[in-house]
């Protein structure tokens, strides 16, 4: 399985925030060492843009031994695309750059279910009661899967800006019976309100929160549930 991760540097609410260090590194290492340790994922792959200002993103997938493909800034879709394209990929996990809390348990979970059940798409459950947020639990931890072939169809029948701006709007809008995964959690963490609890990469806040929480623990190891650990028992 492969996994292609887009990125860009000109963030409005919090501009160049995955070159953001954190205990040295850019905010941006932490996720690509921790999907490293998946063992299903086959190869990482970072889709970024032909602008100038993205060239510090280039440079760190050059120094970090990381596959890259510059497309679109506002065509995502054609982006991600070019990069399945060039990379010959067959199916792929969908991650956003600012995921940098992503779970190798929840990666790896998610691809078996995928495989398991011949599937060509498969998202997070919505959900936005007591145990999740819109897009997934919580946010900053939703990936997607969908094959090529799903991939191609959108390419070739978005035609709405929102639809080339986002690579799976189009194929959330016109297909039925999309399948769901849910994350499962090993308690109820009573400290932590669910319904706006944020752990991507969004603004100056999530930022403060991220770099609180990888300087807590003393590795890169540690899981989503570990987190809600130390967040509930602050």
């Amino acid at each position: 399985m492969y996994c292609i991760i887009q990125a860009r540097m000109n963030s409005t609410r919090l501009p160049n925030k995955i070159m953001k260090l954190i205990k040295g590194k850019p905010a941006l290492y932490y996720l690509i060492d921790r999907l490293r340790k998946s063992k299903l994922l086959t190869n990482i792959i970072i889709a970024t843009t032909i602008n100038e200002w993205d060239n510090p993103i280039v440079n760190f997938c050059k120094e970090n031994n990381l596959e890259y493909f510059r497309g679109d800034e506002n065509d995502v879709l054609d982006r991600y695309y070019q990069t399945a394209l060039k990379y010959n990929c067959k199916d792929i996990m969908r991650l956003t750059s600012d995921c940098i809390l992503m779970d190798t348990n929840i990666v790896d979970n998610m691809i078996e279910h995928y495989l398991k059940n011949k599937l060509n798409y498969l998202i997070m459950k919505y959900s936005n009661n007591v145990v999740g947020a819109k897009g997934g639990f919580p946010d900053g931890f939703n990936p997607e899967i969908f094959s090529f072939e799903l991939l191609k169809y959108a390419k070739k029948n978005a035609k709405l800006k929102e639809e080339k701006e986002h690579v799976s709007i189009y194929l959330r809008k016109n297909l039925k019976n999309i399948k769901e995964y849910e994350i499962k959690l090993e308690k109820e963490y009573e400290n932590i309100d669910f319904k706006n609890f944020h752990l991507s990469l969004d603004t100056q806040k999530d930022f403060d929160l991220i770099n609180e929480i990888l300087n807590y623990f003393n590795n890169n190891n540690f899981k989503l549930n570990d987190i809600l650990e130390y967040l509930n028992n602050k």
